[in-house]
């Protein structure tokens, strides 16, 4: 299974985003959600990786022997090609701390964290409360400025944005449209 490409970049995709959604990995990855779900329960069959439910929300992450192959593979990689591919060559890069950043990247990857989390915590509480599909969107629909007020700090930024620090927006906005869309 490892041999081929998709599986590997699942794997890297989901050690990449720490812990994560089955869509965002085929957006990542570049391939159908069927085969995306196909390959994850496959992994989780072999005990690579493990499914959570928070409400509604499934979340994807690797178990501790997923880490492990992970691990191994880069080090396949690396002997094979000579390097990662570009997206996946740092160490834990889905724990990007705000004090490798210059100040503005770190104050803007500040704002997607706690934008992010505020966002998933409305949408359990909604969810758990038995919330409808128009009160969800009413909820949420507001957080669509604070999405487009992130936009426009990064693209008005006098320096360059960290690429992780974009990364982590794309995957914000994406999880916000998801979760604002899932119910309607």
């Amino acid at each position: 299974m490892f041999l081929q490409e998709k599986p590997t970049l699942v794997l890297l995709a989901i050690w990449f985003y720490g812990r994560t959604y089955a869509s965002v990995i085929t957006k990542e990855i570049n391939s159908t959600f069927a085969h995306t779900t196909k390959v994850l329960s496959r992994m989780e069959e072999d005990g690579l990786v493990q499914f959570s439910f928070e409400g509604r929300i499934k979340y994807v992450e690797l178990t501790e022997k997923g880490t492990n192959v992970v691990s191994i593979l880069k080090d396949l990689i690396i002997s094979l090609d000579g390097e990662l591919p570009d997206e996946y060559d740092v160490e834990g890069r889905h724990d990007v701390s705000g004090s490798e950043l210059d100040t503005a990247s770190a104050e803007i990857f500040d704002i997607v964290k706690k934008l992010r989390f505020k966002i998933e915590s409305i949408y359990k509480e909604l969810i758990d409360s038995g919330a409808d599909a128009a009160t969800i969107k009413r909820k949420l629909g507001p957080f669509s400025r604070d999405m487009a007020m992130i936009g426009e700090m990064i693209n008005s930024s006098e320096t360059p944005v960290d690429t992780e620090v974009i990364r982590a927006y794309d995957t914000t906005r994406d999880v916000f449209s998801s979760l604002l869309n899932k119910n309607g």
